[in-house]
């Protein structure tokens, strides 16, 4: 009885295993294939074409902010930046308080690019005590925060950007061809649903003071401030696209009250020499968007058996999500089935165009209701652009119980939003998917419990395949090729050596069970200092 059991679990961990293994390859070849250098789709068959605006749709830009983040205005300067036509373009910023320390300098990139259709929306009556202004209608701050843009939007393409997240200047127009065209990764698709939300993989750098070092009169308005944005855990041109300008490195900040911020920080860290521990949490993040996440993310977006979307940067069309929120009340669906989610779909979309977006204020995940309500109803699907959008973290100070944290958090609310993929989430990391891979392989083919060389091989192979990935990606970003502006702290990113990487590499897979099991026992989720809990109806109430 016991030898017949153990068969049927070793074939079964085996047919696991084998998936696994498949889908992580799928992500990981996809990446060596679309992701070694920047995607220019417009090049493709089409630079005569390209030529002529008129191809181009209007899109507008709307990026929420809240506090200055690590390299703020260099992550917001890249909206001015892209190559797209300046006639076809607004930029909306988004503001919730009217004396947040980040109008500065959103005043001061808004009047160098002041040929670029641009402007600040604050919300209206903002309440100093409660931290909430008129435009509330839920827990999520930044669908409150955005939602004004939405109704203000000069086009139907909307382009949600965090504030935290800088993107190449070659990401606009592909995502626009990307959409109009129904591809993924510039390959077209022949399904039957159609590319109807565009997003890009979403990655994170560690930086420090020590990636200036090169460069003097460096500009530290971009240093570490203590407020984060919503999703934190984080000479101009008349042509159609911005200067060639590489660098910020001889810019001088706006705000000197922010270099002196900056300064003083660095200055009371200097003294004494950071341990590795308490700069782990940036490279852990860092670690994790490279190689875990990146892998899986690519690969479930061309398996395309669900909506799989990361909020750091969307594009989809306003009249769609109207659409798609519109018909929640008629379809029967596991995701907005309760009567009062129903009812709140169909008052919103009784306001007119652009005020759907405010029914998802409701929930903390917003991007992925979004995209199951575009699944759903608009029997869309989600298109990648070979594309990646990367946050800067700074390492001081972050320690490897924030990074923890973070993870915690957001594995906390995945468990509500997505039960079943966070369940199995576990068997996806190289650590346990070994261990079950080995059982199997050394109970079928080896006639023994477990051979320790398949697992040693098993685990040669993942890191190797990290190890490729990492720097695939790495390449990608500091590229400075088809590139209008690059800021100083990608240009000089150190290059580490292999011993470090295997190091951070080495922590992170082991941390990778310990944070799902607190996780999966905690049911609290702590959001800008806030507790909340998931109900069933999957929206967010605030305990």
């Amino acid at each position: 009885m016991d030898s017949y059991a153990r068969l049927i679990s070793s074939y079964f961990f085996l047919a696991w295993y084998l998936f696994i293994v498949l889908v992580a390859y799928i992500g990981f070849v996809e990446i060596l294939l679309k992701f070694r250098k920047r995607n220019i789709l417009w090049k493709v068959n089409h630079e005569k074409q390209d030529q002529n605006e008129d191809q181009y749709e209007g899109v507008t830009i709307i990026r929420p902010i809240k506090g200055i983040d690590p390299e703020l205005s260099s992550c917001l300067e890249s909206s001015f930046c892209q190559s797209y036509p300046i006639s076809k373009l607004q930029i909306l910023f988004c503001v919730d308080n009217p004396s947040d320390p980040a109008i500065p300098i959103i005043r001061s990139l808004i009047k160098k690019y002041s040929h670029i259709d641009s402007q600040i929306l604050v919300s209206e009556n903002f309440n100093e005590v409660t931290k909430t202004s008129e435009d509330h209608y839920g827990p999520n701050p930044k669908v409150n925060n955005l939602a004004k843009a939405f109704v203000s939007a000069k086009y139907d393409i909307l382009w949600i950007m965090d504030s935290n997240v800088w993107a190449s200047s070659n990401i606009l127009k592909n995502s626009v061809i990307t959409l109009n065209q129904n591809l993924n990764n510039g390959r077209q698709l022949n399904s039957q649903r159609k590319v109807k939300l565009v997003h890009h993989v979403p990655l994170a750098m560690s930086i420090s003071k020590k990636t200036y070092e090169e460069e003097d009169d460096i500009d530290l308005e971009y240093g570490l401030t203590p407020q984060q944005s919503h999703d934190s855990d984080s000479s101009t041109s008349n042509s159609s696209s911005a200067n060639v300008h590489i660098g910020v490195a001889k810019r001088k900040s706006p705000l000197r009250q922010q270099i002196r911020v900056a300064d003083s920080f660095e200055q009371e860290e200097s003294p004494r020499k950071v341990r590795f521990l308490d700069k782990l949490g940036a490279k852990l993040d860092e670690m994790f968007l490279h190689t875990s996440h990146s892998k899986f993310y690519v690969a479930l977006n061309n398996v395309a058996v669900a909506p799989c979307v990361n909020g750091k940067s969307n594009m989809y069309r306003r009249s769609e999500l109207d659409r798609a929120v519109s018909l929640i009340a008629s379809h029967d669906s596991p995701f907005f089935h309760d009567p009062i989610v129903k009812q709140q779909a169909v008052y919103y979309s009784s306001l007119g165009p652009g005020h759907a977006i405010k029914f998802f204020a409701r929930y903390i995940g917003e991007d992925n209701m979004i995209g199951i309500a575009l699944w759903e109803n608009c029997f869309a699907r989600t298109g990648l652009t070979g594309d990646v959008v990367v946050q800067p973290i700074f390492e001081s100070n972050n320690t490897i119980n924030d990074y923890i944290q973070r993870r915690v958090r957001w594995l906390r609310v995945r468990k509500y939003m997505v039960l079943l993929a966070t369940l199995i989430e576990p068997t996806t990391e190289s650590l346990i998917c070994g261990v079950y891979g080995t059982y199997a392989v050394s109970s079928i083919f080896f006639n023994c419990w477990f051979h320790w060389g398949w697992f040693l091989a098993h685990m040669i192979v993942w890191m190797m395949t990290d190890y490729i990935q990492y720097h695939t990606f790495t390449n990608h970003v500091t590229d400075a090729s088809e590139v209008n502006y690059m800021p100083t702290w990608l240009r000089y990113k150190p290059a580490g050596s292999r011993l470090d990487w295997l190091r951070v590499w080495a922590v992170r897979e082991v941390l990778a069970l310990p944070i799902w099991i607190i996780a999966m026992v905690g049911h609290e989720i702590d959001w800008r200092g806030k507790p909340f809990m998931i109900k069933k109806d999957l929206t967010a109430e605030e305990m």
